[in-house]
C-alpha cells in the first residue's frame, strides 16, 4: 500500500472513528439538576439567561436565599451544562429526544443503540461551514480516487432547521461510518455514526438526526478560517 493511501486512510480514520462507550455508565458528563436551584416559570420550566446560560438563585454561606432591597431573590448566571432527563438530552445549542432503543453513555454527546448495532457522536466543530464542507469533500474525492467505497450526498432534507445537510458515508471490511454535517444558528454540527448494517443504517441515522431540535445560541464567536491549516497538514502527512 502506498504512503499516499496510508496517509489518506489515517486522516479518514481520525475523521470517522466513533467507538462504542462502556456498556454501563459509572460516571457521567451530564448535569444533575438537583444540584442547582434553578429559576423557573409558573409551569416549573427552567428560565435561561439572554445568552442561553442557566439562571440560578444566589445563596449565602448558610444556604439561605440572597435578596435585593425589594426583597426579591437575587439570581446568578451559571454556564450551561449538558442535561439528560426523561429521555431528553439538552445542550447549550440543541435538544435531542432519544429515539426508541437509543441511550446516552458516560460521555456527553456519545450515544448507542445495541439493538441497531449503532453508535453516534454529536459535536459542534470549530469551523466555518464552507471550510468544513471543502475539507470533507476533499476527503471524499481522495478516498474515491483510491478505490475506497465512499458516497457523498448533498441537500439531504431533514427540515428547515437543518441548513445544507451533507451525508458522507464510508464502508470498509470493518464496518460503515456515516457522517452528517449541517449548519444551524452559526453552529456547524457534526453527527457521526458507526455500525455494520448497510440495509437500515441510512433510515436509522436519518431518524436519529430528525429527533434533534435547536436553540439560537452559538457555541463559538472566534472562529477563523482553517482551510490553509488543513491543507498544509494533509500535504505534510502525505509526504512522509
Amino acid at each position: 500500500m502506498s504512503k499516499k493511501i496510508i496517509a489518506i486512510l489515517t486522516i479518514a480514520t481520525l475523521l470517522f472513528v466513533c467507538v462504542f462507550a462502556a456498556c454501563e455508565k459509572k460516571n457521567s458528563d451530564y448535569t444533575n439538576l438537583e444540584d442547582y436551584d434553578l429559576v423557573t416559570d409558573e409551569n416549573g420550566e427552567k428560565i435561561l439567561a439572554e445568552d442561553g446560560q442557566l439562571l440560578v438563585y444566589e445563596t449565602d454561606e448558610k444556604g439561605k436565599y440572597v435578596t435585593d432591597e425589594s426583597g426579591e431573590r437575587v439570581t446568578q448566571v451559571r454556564q450551561f451544562q449538558p442535561i439528560e432527563k426523561d429521555g431528553v438530552v439538552e445542550d447549550y445549542g440543541f435538544k435531542l429526544i432519544l429515539p426508541e432503543g437509543w441511550k446516552t453513555t458516560a460521555e456527553f454527546g456519545v450515544f448507542e443503540s445495541k439493538s441497531k448495532g449503532l453508535s453516534c457522536q454529536i459535536s459542534v466543530v470549530k469551523y466555518f461551514y464552507a471550510d468544513y464542507y471543502n475539507m470533507n469533500l476533499d476527503f471524499y474525492n481522495r478516498l474515491k480516487d483510491e478505490g475506497i467505497n465512499v458516497t457523498w450526498e448533498e441537500d439531504v432534507d431533514f427540515g428547515k432547521e437543518f441548513k445544507d445537510v451533507c451525508r458522507f458515508m464510508m464502508e470498509t471490511d470493518e464496518g460503515i461510518a456515516v457522517l452528517y454535517f449541517f449548519e444551524n444558528s452559526d453552529n456547524v454540527y457534526k453527527v457521526l455514526f458507526s455500525g455494520t448494517d448497510s440495509d437500515t443504517i441510512i433510515a436509522d441515522t436519518e431518524d436519529f438526526c430528525k429527533a434533534m431540535s435547536f436553540k439560537s445560541f452559538a457555541y463559538y464567536d472566534d472562529i477563523t478560517s482553517s482551510s490553509k491549516e488543513y491543507s498544509t497538514t494533509l500535504r505534510t502527512t502525505e509526504e512522509q
